[in-house]
């Protein structure tokens, strides 16, 4: 694992500039400390850090190939590497490390840009090829892990970071109005935005090459669920049984110690299930409770005596939410996914003993364990009622309209039920995972809805409904949980935060193999009725206690409505509404204030919302305010 970056300049004659490259390469620190290097050579110039996890003595990066006319920097672990090697061996190459890294040198020799094609497991790389003078970038199929880049003015630069891009003087600190409105609409910005103007995504299952100051990108992998398989549920529980296992195999494979976050759930105690059938020593597993509501931690538990685990806990409390700004400062982006904190200090706990952690992450998008995915299933049981039932409700329920998902009390979310069974698949969808775009207009002041100029973020979303492949129209929700919420959150969220602790995180559920196993599996044997995971259950219903399986989803979030209510509200209120937040002119005030108010009244919750300006604001205070970004504040206090 490591973090990479780079400078490649349009005009030969000019020189790339070691201070700016160091500068980039210094901000990656916490990616890699284990080692670092360099590549630098007329108007081009590779760098890296390295955290060593394979060929620890001998993976020294920038790897080249026999003539040194080729180089790479590479941040990720390919599990397919040795059956590589050894065919590349075969053809007359010679390797001079036992590293994964070497192999993509030697293989884009034989395949060119189709290199990427043959590679299995997460990765970001970047190769110069001295003779042809191109540059190729690739992320891998899931979008495991980041890279991102910057082309202006004759200027292109790539970092694993956004923080890397920016110590160069070319790039200038300005807010995308794009970025910011597919925050205010997800909780996350997909690519190829991001919250900064002119820094963009590499997408996931993408290449950029550029060849004398021309980019050109190409998508080289895609989900399909047209070829849909048919058998037996048994077989099929045991052939997915058989694949996982497959994956989780070859996901071990390090120089270093392995260990796995446990929360309790399905995913995560699939994962460390099969690895202790798999490893030829104890699993460590680390999980995290809340104070006030220590038995979320039972599941794990359970789990870990089960298994035989080392297990190790921690518990989290409302006070740590001083370690926001450095959370954000990480995350170089605004998310306001509120398990980053549980995330960082799982991943925190997991280093001080593991070097290596594998995670249950991508369960729930191959096997629709979300609750928006399990609501359609009501839907569809609803629209079996007879018709006439169906128009009474709907004008007892609706004849007075309802009010946005602000509400938890039974009546409005049943009249959010009934309107939703009145929506297409993706206008419900949309309505269960982003926030409206009447709330978006209450919440922008009138210089932003003009800077905006019309643009929608949700057209994002409805692009990979229409691009999707399916039988079952409901795997369209899966492919697009897949497409964005997968890489641009989740994943973004869980290498940001193990990063910034210099842990890697190994997912073998995204092993894409095994990904496109899934997508061929009807939708009937993932969400049978409102059971969800129903095959991943049956495959390892002989591995782990049946409570397990029957548990309420809890995810790996924090109590914030709560602590909204608490002495967490009144520090938020203060700077969100302080002046120096109001002068940056991005939101109606009037609104900002009604939101507070409504949620500490208890008249609505609207946690997520306040949540994701509170986000927002500290990473203004922390990239647009300040001139040093080399490390974050201390507190949130300190951002007063």
């Amino acid at each position: 694992m490591c973090g990479i970056c780079g400078i490649v300049l349009d005009q030969e004659s000019k020189e790339a500039d070691l201070k700016s490259l160091q500068s980039m390469r210094e901000a990656l620190f916490h990616r890699g400390p284990d080692d670092h290097g360099s590549y630098l050579k007329g108007n081009v110039g590779l760098a890296m850090q390295r955290l060593s996890i394979i060929d620890l003595a001998g993976g020294h990066q920038p790897i080249h190939n026999e003539d040194q006319t080729v180089w790479v920097v590479f941040n990720g672990e390919i599990y397919n590497f040795q059956e590589l090697r050894k065919e590349l061996i075969g053809k007359g190459h010679h390797f001079s490390t036992r590293s994964d890294t070497e192999v993509i040198v030697h293989l884009y020799e034989e395949s060119g840009v189709d290199c990427v094609k043959r590679l299995r497991g997460m990765f970001a790389f970047a190769l110069w090829d001295t003779r042809r003078k191109t540059l190729l970038l690739a992320r891998d199929r899931l979008g495991i892990k980041p890279l991102y880049y910057y082309h202006r003015n004759g200027c292109f630069l790539f970092a694993s970071e956004i923080k890397a891009l920016i110590q160069h003087p070319a790039v200038e600190r300005q807010v995308s109005m794009r970025g910011l409105d597919c925050y205010f609409t997800y909780g996350y910005i997909p690519a190829p935005e991001t919250i900064f103007k002119d820094i963009y995504k590499l997408s996931p299952a993408a290449t950029l090459s550029l060849q004398q100051g021309h980019v050109s990108k190409q998508k080289y992998w895609d989900l399909d669920y047209t070829d849909t398989l048919q058998g037996d549920p048994e077989e099929l529980s045991q052939e997915l049984l058989e694949r996982l296992r497959d994956s989780v195999r070859r996901h071990l494979v390090s120089d270093v110690s392995v260990g796995a976050f446990l929360s309790g759930g399905v995913d995560s105690s699939a994962m460390v299930a099969l690895m202790r059938e798999e490893a030829d020593r104890p699993i460590k597993t680390f999980s995290l409770g809340y104070r006030g509501k220590g038995d979320e931690l039972g599941y794990a538990r359970l789990v870990s005596k089960h298994l035989e685990t080392e297990h190790h806990e921690f518990i989290v409390s409302p006070d740590m939410t001083e370690l926001l700004p450095e959370l954000v400062w990480h995350q170089d982006e605004p998310l306001f996914d509120n398990s980053i904190l549980p995330t960082f200090l799982v991943s925190k706990l997991a280093r001080e003993h593991v070097k290596v952690a594998l995670s249950g992450d991508g369960g729930d998008e191959l096997f629709g364990g979300y609750e928006w995915t399990r609501r359609y299933q009501f839907i569809r049981y609803y629209n079996q009622l007879p018709g006439g039932i169906r128009t009474i409700l709907q004008k007892l329920l609706l004849r007075d309209g309802h009010e946005p998902a602000y509400r938890s009390d039974f009546t409005s979310k049943l009249k959010r039920f009934i309107s939703d069974t009145t929506l297409s698949l993706e206008e419900g969808f949309a309505r269960r995972t982003t926030n409206s775009g009447q709330f978006r207009q209450q919440l922008y002041s009138e210089e932003t809805k003009k800077a905006l100029d019309r643009y929608d973020a949700l057209t994002l979303q409805s692009e990979c409904f229409t691009r999707a492949s399916v039988q079952d129209e409901r795997d369209k929700m899966l492919y697009v949980d897949s497409m964005l919420y997968l890489p641009d959150d989740c994943l973004f969220k869980v290498d940001r935060m193990s990063m910034a602790n210099s842990l890697e995180v190994r997912v073998p559920f995204l092993d894409h193999e095994f990904v496109e196993f899934t997508s061929r599996l009807p939708f009937s044997v993932k969400v049978s009725g409102l059971t969800t995971k129903r095959i991943l259950k049956k495959a390892l219903a002989s591995r782990l206690p049946s409570t397990v399986f029957s548990q309420r989803k809890q995810g790996f979030t924090i109590p914030i409505a709560d602590w909204l209510r608490g002495e967490l509200g009144d520090l938020v209120e203060k700077i969100i509404l302080q002046d120096r937040a109001q002068e940056r002119g991005f939101f109606n005030p009037d609104c900002l204030r009604w939101m507070l108010e409504s949620h500490r009244s208890h008249r609505y919750n609207l946690s997520y919302q306040i949540w994701a300006v509170f986000i927002f604001e500290i990473w203004a205070r922390l990239y647009l305010d300040r001139t040093d970004l080399t490390k974050p504040e201390a507190t949130l206090k300190d951002l007063l």
